[in-house]
């Protein structure tokens, strides 16, 4: 297992990004950037702006337990209110 950590910005509001390429992990958490104005959406590849949000430096954590499994970077999506905002990721890698 690895520590990892990444940064996604999302270029154009409105536009939904993949976290990364397939990358499955065991725990992440998830940190609006604390310079952003707009809020930060996060979910699957239908993810919008019109369901709440991330605020500023706000944060979400998940843990994987037997019940769970793995999660894949590549099935989280972010989209953000305002162009160029975006999270900070830490995440733990699976072997």
């Amino acid at each position: 297992m690895a520590f990892k950590s990444l940064s996604k910005t999302v270029t154009s509001a409105g536009t939904q990004v993949a976290l990364a390429s397939s990358t499955k992990v065991s725990s992440l958490v998830m940190k609006a950037m604390e310079t952003n104005t707009g809020l930060i959406f996060l979910g699957d590849s239908t993810v919008s702006s019109s369901t709440g949000g991330l605020t500023a430096s706000q944060a979400i954590s998940w843990e994987s337990d037997n019940n769970r499994g793995l999660l894949d970077l590549a099935d989280i999506y972010v989209d953000s209110a305002v162009s160029g905002e975006g999270v900070d990721i830490w995440y733990v890698e699976a072997a």
